[in-house]
This record gives structure tokens, sequence and C-alpha cells, in this order.
């Protein structure tokens, strides 16, 4: 393996080095798909890369999805891929040349078929020290200012960071239950949630920001859905319970949905994606700052959809000056008119907003007044200001960590056997979902 690994080097360092001399888009390309998803988070989902063609994506289907773009020429029968990486470039060229503007899509193919040659079963191990190689090479080929010091493992289909995450590989749920068992054994001091997602690459963000047309528009979809749809809102009487029950019925809110049962996350981690990895985010906070409906700091966070969006972004500039509260008169004409919206549902509010306050987030256990919520142990994270995108870092800083002060990284593979065995407990889409058309699919798969 030594001399393969030689090889492996080579190859990057010509490749990095041909990527550098004016063709920028094998950076773009390497940065986009895995590097930016390292740097942020300290681990990506290598899936696509590394799963077998039997049961991932092949050459074919790229040169199918790839119609209209000059990157389908890489995919043809004609084309043979080499582990010479001479011969790879060279056609590389003849297809591209210097300059390339790439779409995410197109990133993807391109870093797909660099890793062609190796696309046998019996180069699984080759294919894994490529990526673990290209990847180090990429980050110590950055600039000195941007040069990311890192120790990259592949394990199963997952690269990470070890020197930032600590990575379990779940393939059961007795191996799951004894896992966040000894979790909760270690953080006694400490309130545990989790959440469930079916992939590995989605982010620690509310619905609300996960599109920048709605995040700009959270005002709007907020007061049309309450004039649309005035009756279904007629038991709610704080802006919490109207951000429930628009999160309910899909609707994106800065509301997160967590839970306080283990198990409701592992499903949602399970009945999706099915063939993909997914993933168990534990998230820790002291248990007082645990915060219940009534709460004047959740009920302020809830308000902040009835600000529209340049109010919004002045407010988080104010926030964010350093001046005191007490002497920003910009700052305190906003509050206002904040506060006064927070007192029409609450007549016991108390009128002093903290800058602290509003660009934070708390942990709010909800009135389980609904069936899913109930049945699921929800609670949820309330999002405050950000800038565009800026919940994602806070809400990671917020994830368990090991002794060592590692990130835990719960991954879940074996879905379907989890889901199995999920079912004898009860917990299934029947049970989480009450409503009638959630248990008649359930019954439908089970019984099909």
């Amino acid at each position: 393996m030594d001399d393969i690994e030689q090889k492996l080097k080579s190859d990057v360092e010509r490749l990095l080095e041909y990527a550098h001399s004016g063709h920028k888009y094998i950076i773009d390309a390497i940065y986009d798909v895995f590097g930016k998803r390292i740097l942020q988070h300290g681990y990506a989902d290598a899936g696509y890369i590394l799963r077998s063609a039997k049961y991932g994506l092949n050459k074919n289907a790229y040169y199918s999805s790839l119609s209209g773009s000059r990157l389908q020429e890489l995919f043809v029968k004609s084309c043979i891929p080499s582990e010479d990486i001479e011969r790879m470039l060279e056609y590389l060229e003849t297809v591209l040349g210097n300059e390339a503007e790439l779409d995410i899509d197109e990133k993807r193919a391109l870093i797909f078929w660099l890793f062609l040659p190796y696309r046998f079963a019996s180069k699984t191990l080759v294919k894994r020290s490529y990526l673990r190689i290209l990847l180090t090479g990429f980050f110590e080929s950055m600039e000195d200012n941007t040069k990311y010091p890192c120790k990259l493992i592949v394990l199963d289909e997952i690269i990470y960071d070890s020197d930032v995450c600590s990575v379990e590989i779940i393939k059961s749920m007795e191996e799951y239950a004894q896992y966040t068992f000894s979790l909760k054994e270690e953080n006694t001091d400490q309130a545990l949630f989790y959440r469930g997602h079916s992939l590995l690459d989605y982010t620690l963000v509310p619905g609300i920001k996960r599109n920048r047309s709605w995040f700009r528009n959270e005002n709007i979809m907020y007061h049309e859905l309450l004039v649309r749809c005035a009756q279904s809102f007629t038991h709610c009487q704080t802006h919490l319970e109207y951000l429930v029950k628009m999160q309910h019925y899909g609707l994106p809110t800065r509301l997160l949905d967590i839970t306080e049962n283990p198990l409701v996350a592992l499903y949602f981690a399970c009945c999706s994606n099915k063939d993909r990895l997914g993933e168990v985010i534990v998230l820790t906070t002291g248990d007082d700052h645990v915060r219940y409906a009534k709460s004047d700091t959740a009920a302020l966070l809830a308000a902040l959809p009835t600000l529209n969006y340049s109010e919004q972004r002045e407010m988080y500039r104010l926030c964010m000056n350093g001046e005191p509260e007490n002497t920003d008169i910009q700052y305190q004409r906003l509050a206002g008119k904040l506060a006064s919206e927070v007192k029409s549902r609450n007549p016991a509010f108390e009128p002093r907003i903290r800058k602290a306050d509003l660009v934070g987030h708390v942990f709010v256990t909800p009135i389980r007044s609904n069936q899913r919520i109930m049945k699921q142990d929800g609670s949820f994270i309330i999002c405050g200001l950000t800038n565009e995108f800026g919940d994602s870092d806070r809400l990671d800083s917020l994830r368990c960590k090991d002794a060592d002060n590692k990130k835990l990284v719960l991954v879940i593979k074996d879905k379907e056997k989890i889901l199995r065995e999920l079912d004898t407990l009860s917990i299934n889409r029947a049970t989480l979902f009450p409503e009638i058309d959630d248990v008649a699919e359930y019954l439908k798969g089970k019984y099909g």
C-alpha cells in the first residue's frame, strides 16, 4: 500500500499544480463539494464518491444528467478513465480548457469523474486513500492566511477532521440506546435534546434560513398565512403559538424542531433517504437555560417575524454596534415597536429588551397542546436575529462534545433495520404523526 500511497500523493500534487495554474474551477469544485463543509462543520458526507456503483451513481447516470453541459463529454462511453493522471488532465483540458463556470451539480460531477479510475470494488481502499490525500493536499495548498491544518480520516462514507470531531457509526437501536444512555450519564448537569437528519449534509438551521428568499420574506409569509387562514389561528394567544402552528403546517419559521426523546430523533434520521447515512445531533444546554412557553425572552424572539426584513436588518446592525441600549436612540425606537407587539399578546411583558437577547437563541418547551408535539416529545430552539445565514455556526456550538472537547457526530446507517427495531417499540409514522392521513400511509406501507 505504501507504493500506492506514494503514487496517489504524486497524482494529487500534479492535479493541484494543474488546478492552481489557471484551472481554478477544480479548486472551486473541491471547496464547494467538500472543503467548505469540512471547514465549517469538521465533517462531510463522501458517500456519492465512496459508495459502490451498485448502490450509488455511475458513469451512465452522470452522462444522462449532464445534458446540455460541456461536462457530459467526460462521461461518454469512449472516454476510458485512466489511473495515469497526465492522461486524465489532457482529456480534461480538451473538454474544459482553462476557464469554466460550473454550477454545484457540475462541480460534483467533476469530482466524481476524477475518482472514476478507482470505481471498481477492488479499488475501494485506494479510492478512500485518494479522497483523504486529495483533501489533505487541498487544505495544505491553500494560501498561507487561509491554510487549514487538519487530520483527515475516512470512515465508512464520511470524511472528517479527527482534531475537531469524534465520530460514532450506529448500526442498531441497541448500540444507539447504549450510546445515548452513556451520554446522559456523563452530562447529568445538562439538559440534552436531539434532532434527527436523514442526510449527513443537512445544516443545523431553522427552516426560514434554508432559502434566502424565505428569509427576506419572513414577515410577508407570516402575515399572509394569518390573513388567508385566520380560522386556523383562532385559538392561538401568543406569537409563539402562531409560530408553532405555522411550523406544524410546513411554513418555514425561525423555530428549529428538537425532541427530548432520543428514539424520536433516531426515527427521523432513518425515515427517509434510506440508502444514505443519517445523523442524530445531540444538543446540550444548562437546565436553567431552558424556557417555557410564557418566557419573556421566548415571547420576544417569537415576535421578530412581525418586523419586516429592513427592520430586522437594522435591528441586527444596532444590536452589534457595541453601544449600550440606554443611549442608542435608534435601537430604542425599533425595540419599542417590538415591545408593543409583544405586549399586544402578553400585557404582563416587561419592555426591557437587551440587545444580547435579540441576537441569541433559546430552548423552549412549549405547551403540548397538539397531538404531534405530545407524541414526539417536541421542543424548539427559537433563533434570534442574525445576518443572512448566520445561525449555523452558533447552533453548531450547542452540539454535545466529548471529554477532549471534540464535536460528537452520531452517524446512522442500516436504516431499514433500525426502523424495524423502532417499530417494535411503537416508534413509527403512525404514532409520531397521529393525523389520519399519516396513519393510513403507515398502514399501507406495513401491509403493502
